[in-house]
């Protein structure tokens, strides 16, 4: 019985899939937080979608956007020139982890926790 649940458990960790729209807060470094507004579209292991501050401001499209073993990886690169990483776990309807922001060498980081919208 143990490993069936084992094995049911790995075949739907394999199969998650973050297709949706997810809402919650992007905290940068020593500044305030900021709403977060994802959403994502999931082909095989395959992310595509935009991101933004929210359902109605500007939305930026989402590139090199992987999902595998429950690690969601992408890239977004802002208007002003600054390349975002995002490096998130899934963990049901929720995807939590950090966002890396660079320009001409310099770094930021950031802390993203959202919930999928249902």
């Amino acid at each position: 019985m143990a490993t069936w649940i084992a094995t049911a458990l790995v075949a739907t960790l394999a199969f998650a899939n973050v297709t949706g729209t997810w809402t919650g807060t992007l905290s940068p470094e020593g500044e305030d937080p900021t709403s977060a507004h994802l959403v994502l579209q999931q082909d095989g292991e395959t992310v595509t979608g935009t991101a933004g501050a929210n359902e109605q401001g500007e939305r930026l499209t989402i590139r090199n956007g992987i999902a595998k073993d429950g690690v969601v990886t992408f890239e977004v690169e802002t208007p002003g020139g600054h390349l975002m990483k995002f490096d998130l776990k899934e963990q049901g309807d929720q995807l939590t982890g950090t966002v890396t922001r660079e320009r001409d060498g310099e770094k930021a980081r950031a802390t993203l926790s959202v919930k999928r919208v249902k």
